[in-house]
């Protein structure tokens, strides 16, 4: 319900105490922020004015980007201030403390009257959330999905993409509008996303991302050539290898009916182009990343093993089939039948649906088609 919308952050604060009696019209003018104001006023996070007006549609302060993130997310007061526009008798005083460190670009003054921007709002939240620049997954994919993308401040492009890849911040038709304000409702829903599947009570998936909309079907013939694809993989320094298996891609593909370029490119995300240099080593065949049944972690015995690289080929279309609902070849691997049990087996139709599924990146489907297929083809 909430994927269509420019998702901003934050809510609003005031400076009256408790909890506020809403206007009784405010949820006819703004439905789709219904469940997050009500999540922000029930904690304390936001409040109205003297006349229990939300006012939802202003836009949002530094000074109160300050208090609604300290408080969203438990933020304490350091008990000083290195801004010097920020006085200690000041109501914002001890929220500014609380997240100074959580500022990417500081200068000297605070602002705190100023409006705060999409792009400040989202690093700010994503650092105060624990969030930081590493827990980058997808580099490319703001240039890849909104014609603004160089719109980006420099200092805010890494954790600005770890919001949009974790679908707590939302574009709009191709646009993510970094320069734009946020209203006060748009912020209550953006703080309602994050806390909450932070906390694993709501569930955000691939089509919550708002990024540019693609269906590519996992099932079919293929649609690039063996030696295009073995072409990129040289261009792409693969691994002899990687090269050589390509072949056993296409026979399997024609096997099962889904596209062999489709998990060709999943391979080489997967293992660097056969250079691995992660938890799995070559000497497993695990072309795929594919777990054991019972993994405990993402140690190289967390993985599975299989007899040769061709098997490994196998498992992998296997693996796939149990996803979109094909009958598998020859004997399967443990972890098949862990995903045979779980609720959405057998329907995954589209290679960007796999976000979340095949592993917990929303925007994992999405980067193969983007960074390797789409290359791919271009050989």
């Amino acid at each position: 319900m909430l994927k269509k919308l420019i998702i901003t952050l934050l809510a609003v604060i005031s400076f009256s105490a408790g909890i506020i009696s809403c206007s009784a019209d405010w949820e006819d003018d703004y439905p789709w922020a219904v469940d997050g104001v009500n999540y922000c006023v029930s904690r304390g996070i936001m409040s109205g004015d003297e006349y229990g007006d939300l006012l939802l549609g202003e836009n949002l302060t530094r000074a109160q980007m300050a208090k609604i993130l300290s408080v969203t997310f438990g933020r304490e007061s350091t008990g000083s201030v290195s801004f010097l526009d920020v006085e200690s008798w000041h109501w914002s005083y001890d929220y500014v403390s609380a997240i100074e460190d959580c500022i990417k670009k500081k200068g000297l003054y605070f602002n705190g009257d100023e409006y705060v921007t999409r792009e400040e709002f989202a690093a700010t939240m994503m650092l105060a959330a624990g969030l930081n620049e590493w827990s980058l997954r997808n580099p490319g994919m703001l240039s890849a999905n909104f014609y603004d993308a160089g719109d980006v401040d420099a200092d805010y492009n890494k954790l600005l993409t770890v919001a949009v890849e974790r679908a707590y911040m939302n574009g709009y038709e191709g646009y993510l509008y970094p320069k734009g304000l946020m209203t006060r409702a748009e912020v209550c829903t953006l703080l309602y996303r994050v806390a909450e599947s932070m906390n694993g009570n709501i569930t955000l998936n691939w089509y919550d991302l708002g990024v540019m909309e693609s269906w590519t079907p996992l099932a079919g013939a293929a649609e690039i050539t063996v030696e295009q694809a073995q072409a990129w993989a040289r261009a792409r320094g693969a691994a002899e290898r990687f090269i050589e298996i390509a072949p056993t891609y296409w026979y399997y593909g024609d096997l099962f009916g889904l596209r062999p370029e489709i998990l060709y490119a999943q391979a080489a995300k997967e293992t660097a182009f056969g250079n691995y240099g992660g938890a799995v080593i070559p000497e497993m065949n695990n072309w795929a990343g594919i777990k054991i049944r019972n993994p405990i972690g993402d140690r190289t015995e967390d993985h599975e093993t299989f007899a040769t690289p061709d098997d490994g080929v196998r498992a992998h279309y296997n693996h796939m089939s149990a996803y979109v609902g094909l009958a598998p070849i020859g004997d399967v691997h443990d972890r098949y039948y862990v995903v045979k049990s779980i609720s959405w087996a057998g329907t995954v139709e589209n290679l960007e649906a796999l976000g979340g599924r095949w592993c917990p990146d929303l925007y994992y489907g999405y980067s193969i088609l983007h960074e390797y297929v789409e290359k791919m083809a271009q050989y």
